[in-house]
């Protein structure tokens, strides 16, 4: 199991852009924001399994995207756009608690309100 907490605002991955290459040829990138982001999950990331190995097999992940506001509390049901924050942290992931986000066979996620610290929670469970 590899439980880890990301401090900050959550970020949802950003639409890949296109642009033209030094030869005229189309290119295409991740935008900065979501690029440093995943870098940053994937540092925690290698934190969480120091003296660890990959995780073989289905596993399980649980994402709680937590925003912080005074007044309001319950579900939060503006942008970024769940399944966006879900792919950003899946990649993040990816290479480094599990081999391939393929092996995630069970997924729960959710956004919300507290009048805590903005962070992503995120659990990973063989299953």
């Amino acid at each position: 199991m590899i439980d880890m907490i990301i401090y900050g605002t959550p970020i949802g991955k950003g639409r890949p852009r296109f642009g033209r290459g030094k030869s005229g040829n189309v290119v295409t990138f991740t935008p900065k924001k979501t690029r440093e982001y995943e870098q940053g999950v994937k540092a925690l990331a290698q934190v969480a399994m120091m003296n660890r190995t990959l995780i073989e097999g289905p596993v399980k992940v649980t994402i709680i995207a937590i925003f912080n506001h005074k007044t309001k509390t319950g579900w939060h049901m503006s942008r970024p756009d769940l399944d966006n924050i879900v792919k950003a942290i899946l990649d993040g992931l990816n290479g480094i608690v599990y081999a391939d986000d393929t092996q995630v066979a069970e997924l729960v996620a959710s956004k919300k309100y507290d009048d805590s610290e903005e962070r992503v929670e995120v659990l990973v469970e063989t299953l």
